[in-house]
């Protein structure tokens, strides 16, 4: 297992549902006293991810003299586009009395998240081979600070997540990784924030790797559907158990959105992704390079509905090709994989209390190789509750 499928994958949509629950902890129309801010409040409970609604609605409920709720709309416009100015200048208002202020405003956001997941493949066999179905129980923190250090705004994010099944205990996953840096205001240009940052992660009943890592990440604005650029470097030491995987992965992962596109309060995240895993094993049988896109696409259905404030689907999609640099067992060529993964997500908010959403996940993992015995189809499906704390 490479490091990369640990930790690649949901980042994007944690970010997604750290948007969806921050909108959800909107207050109650009653609470908005005046016409728009109630209007803007029945236009967010379908739109939470609308950057402009967001701050409309946070000056609106400003203007009334309720700083908590116009916080709130400003961190939503921040889990969204970490880089707006209008959204930071008006944290650091509010946390200022109304003044701005050099000290900002700390912010701390906690997600939870617990559940169940069914693999139809997931010791990943050759298509020949059936049965092997299984059932596993699925945990995930999220949790994102952002305060002021020694004059200098400081953002530390830590992600944890741990899979447990019920048979295939060989599988049974524990990962935890933490990072943190200064956030630089670049200008025009955004803001870019160095880190440095930990990893590790059990597999089975024994470690699977530990990993050290840096790098950039850009958010931009005004730079149209590109929001963001990432630039990763990190060093895995992976246990006895897995010779031959040990040494670095640079990986370039810029992020692209587009609101509105089909629909009021839709949205289309498209994150392409250039890696190379620099393995040192003897052949370099898990050296590769790779190139892909994950994308993802949001709209709000209806609600409330059946305990739901709203109902949000859509579907998604992960391409990826890998060319490694060893020989497959035939010798007859460099290994190289295709793998296609295309599914659909439907995310309920709001459900019985304001700070709960629940996720339904079902997709489909595709591999197609020239190595015979790496081809293999898993159809997933989960049902996780997420917690805003």
């Amino acid at each position: 297992m490479a490091r990369g499928a640990v930790t690649s994958k949901g980042g994007r949509f944690a970010s997604i549902v750290m948007a969806l629950l921050l909108g959800i902890g909107l207050a109650g129309p009653a609470a908005a006293q005046g016409d728009d801010a109630r209007a803007l409040f029945r236009a967010l409970l379908a739109s939470p991810t609308d950057v402009g609604l967001n701050l409309r609605y946070a000056r609106a409920v400003e203007a009334e003299g309720d700083p908590r709720k116009a916080m709130m709309a400003y961190e939503r416009v921040l889990s969204v586009e970490p880089a707006n100015r209008d959204a930071r200048r008006g944290l650091q208002r509010l946390a200022g009395g109304g003044r701005q202020t050099a000290q900002g405003a700390s912010r701390t956001e906690l997600i939870v998240g617990l559940g169940a997941q069914f693999e139809s493949n997931p010791r990943l066999f050759d298509d020949g081979l059936s049965g092997n179905e299984d059932l596993s129980a699925v945990g995930v923190l999220r949790l994102e600070d952002e305060r002021m250090l020694f004059g200098q705004r400081w953002r530390s994010r830590l992600n944890a997540q741990g899979r447990l099944y019920r048979t295939f205990s060989g599988g049974s996953l524990a990962y935890a990784g933490a990072d943190t840096g200064p956030v630089l205001d670049i200008g025009r240009w955004g803001e870019a924030r160095p880190l440095f940052g930990l990893e590790y992660a059990r597999l089975g009943n024994g470690p699977l790797f530990a990993s050290a890592y840096g790098g950039v990440e850009l958010a931009l604005r005004d730079m149209g559907p590109l929001r963001a650029i990432d630039t990763l470097v990190s060093y895995a030491d992976f246990d006895d158990r897995y010779p031959g995987r040990d040494g670095a992965l640079l990986r370039l992962r810029p992020q692209l959105a587009w609101n509105g596109l089909l629909a009021t309060g839709d949205r289309l995240t498209v994150d392409p992704e250039i890696a190379y895993n620099a393995a040192r094993g003897e052949g370099h049988r898990y050296r590769y390079w790779s190139a892909g896109a994950a994308g993802f696409y949001m709209a709000p259905l209806f609600g409330p509905v059946a305990g739901f404030q709203q109902i949000h689907a859509g579907p998604e999609l992960t391409i990826e090709h890998r060319q490694y640099a060893s020989a497959t067992v035939a010798g007859d060529d460099d290994r190289r994989d295709w793998r296609l993964s295309p599914g659909l997500r439907l995310i309920g908010t709001g459900f019985l209390e304001q700070d709960l959403s629940v996720v339904l996940r079902y997709y489909i993992d595709n591999n197609r190789s020239n190595e015979a015995d790496k081809e293999y189809t898993n159809h997933t499906v989960s049902l996780v509750v997420y917690r805003r704390f």
